[in-house]
């Protein structure tokens, strides 16, 4: 990713906004339903994108992880979801925007959920990996969006730089 970290927590919070206003249009049966995704439905993998914020930020607050899967359910509705993830979002943007440059060379060390493998990376590399690990399943949910006959928007960083809402 070559968008600076606070621009990058700001483009995913954006993005997640514009997916999230599709993605609401679903019914409660549309938004379970297995559409052959790697989390199965839109469901599944909203909750994992909000999940894998949850675990990031347990590692970042230097705090034991409360997870044991990476397909954990922690929404049923979409609401909650919905007002969860935009909560993660802010957090994460306040928490690039505050960061000393220099605090992104450090390393942040954390076992992994499922396997418990044991990984020190440079923390920059770190949100880099976040950032681009929910652009990947973004880009999983636009598909089952479309699939199921809607119309998700471009999640373009040129849209985003745009100042497109």
């Amino acid at each position: 990713m070559l968008l600076d970290l606070p621009t990058a927590a700001r483009y995913n919070a954006w993005a997640n906004k514009r997916l999230y206003a599709v993605a609401e249009q679903l019914s409660p049966a549309q938004f379970s339903e297995d559409r052959r995704g790697f989390f199965k439905s839109v469901k599944g993998t909203l909750n994992h994108m909000l999940l894998s914020d949850l675990i990031y930020r347990e590692r970042l607050e230097k705090k034991p992880t409360t997870f044991t899967r990476l397909d954990e359910i922690l929404y049923e509705d979409f609401a909650p979801l919905a007002e969860a993830q935009f909560a993660q979002d802010a957090w994460y943007v306040a928490f690039c925007e505050a960061m000393d440059p220099e605090e992104l060379e450090g390393t942040l060390s954390f076992d992994t959920v499922e396997t418990g493998e044991f990984f020190s990376l440079p923390l920059r590399n770190c949100l880099t990996n976040l950032f681009q690990h929910q652009i990947h399943h973004r880009g999983q949910t636009h598909h089952m969006l479309s699939h199921a006959g809607l119309e998700p928007p471009p999640l373009d960083v040129v849209k985003f730089s745009s100042g497109e809402e």
